[in-house]
């Protein structure tokens, strides 16, 4: 076969450009899961320099991992087989 792709030119361009685009909308990152979030911010004014602010961001999260959907397991414990 050619490396050449199908649709050359603009449009075949712009269509394959389209669909990375649809894929990417429709992917699911399946990143971690933020139950809660607590963000705290303190200032002060430098003690020994007059016009310095001192800033401290904290931030506390708890954070859920995103579970796989499991394979269903049959009266015996194990996980089913496909037999054909």
């Amino acid at each position: 076969m050619s490396d050449a792709q199908p649709g050359k030119g603009l449009f075949g361009w712009l269509g394959r450009q389209v669909g990375h685009i649809k894929k990417a909308v429709q992917t699911d990152v399946g990143g971690p899961k933020v139950a809660y979030r607590n963000q705290h911010v303190e200032e002060a004014e430098h003690p020994e320099q007059p016009g310095v602010k001192l800033r401290r961001t904290t931030i506390d999260e708890v954070i859920v991992p995103k579970q796989l959907p499991s394979k269903p397991e049959n009266e015996h414990g194990s996980e089913t087989e496909n037999r054909t």
